[in-house]
């Protein structure tokens, strides 16, 4: 009897792990401005719209965005924290303005500002005596008034589930990259300690070498031993292959003699 109530627990246990897969979305997660999502300075910027450290560090971020134009890529993530009492609403909100206006982003930039400038409207004590429907008629009246979207669009977009799930998946995406708070940013795919205080010197220190870094160009050799083979495997770029190794294009010299456990002979 213990075994089979054992092997019960198990079973749930297990299920449990294959339903807690995040759901892989239609497209990359969050919404970018500036360069390519392949820039040399890609910056991610996840947030709560209710978070006021978010709104400490948002003007600061949109000075960042101006400073650098298409030289780096700029992506924010909603994250809502659960004890932002509207969070959730807000960040869905911001997903209904990306879906109705076709992912503007000039649309979904002013969403965010605006938000962050009311804050004080959603936030906890602000709404403790409304109704969640009241809360999101609320933002929906103050979003048409600012001529983002219309009062019934946004309605609509506040109860349409696949907008919902979308938001969903946003905050269980942000959770497998190791976010726990908010702001967090990421600069090329790692975490940094920039917070609400960096200023915009703050993050030109660590931008700025990035850059500097990807426009030094490696000096190309011109003759390479009589027994290695010159490899132009980019532009003003050159390596001299071993005996065994082959010339694979924007990669280098690199050997694929899996006999020998992948070395060259």
């Amino acid at each position: 009897m213990q075994l089979t109530i054992i092997s019960v627990i198990l079973a749930v246990v297990y299920v449990g792990f294959i339903s807690a897969q995040v759901p892989i979305p239609s497209r990359p997660d969050g919404y970018g401005v500036g360069g390519p999502a392949d820039a040399h300075v890609v910056v991610e910027m996840f947030l709560d719209p209710l978070c006021p450290g978010c709104k400490a560090s948002w003007p600061t971020v949109l000075q960042v965005i101006q400073a650098y134009g298409t030289r780096i890529h700029l992506r924010i993530h909603t994250f809502p924290l659960p004890y932002h009492t509207n969070s959730f609403v807000a960040s869905q909100g911001l997903h209904v303005v990306a879906n109705v206006t076709n992912r503007n982003l000039d649309a979904i930039f002013q969403y965010t500002t605006k938000v962050f400038e009311n804050q004080q409207m959603w936030y906890n004590d602000a709404t403790k005596t409304m109704t969640m429907p009241q809360v999101i008629d609320s933002l929906a009246t103050f979003i048409d008034s600012i001529g983002l979207v219309t009062k019934d669009k946004f309605l609509a977009g506040m109860a349409n589930d696949d907008i919902n799930g979308e938001t969903r998946i946003s905050w269980k995406y942000a959770c497998s990259r190791g976010v726990a708070g908010t702001p967090t940013f990421l600069i090329n795919g790692v975490t940094t300690s920039a917070n609400s205080a960096w200023s915009l010197d703050d993050w030109k220190s660590v931008i700025d070498p990035i850059l500097a870094s990807n426009k030094k160009v490696s000096s190309q050799i011109k003759d390479c031993p009589p027994d290695q083979k010159q490899c132009a495997y980019a532009p003003h770029k050159t390596q001299c292959c071993l005996a065994g190794e082959r010339c694979i294009p924007n990669v280098g010299c690199r050997c694929f003699n899996f006999k020998n456990g992948n070395k060259c002979v």
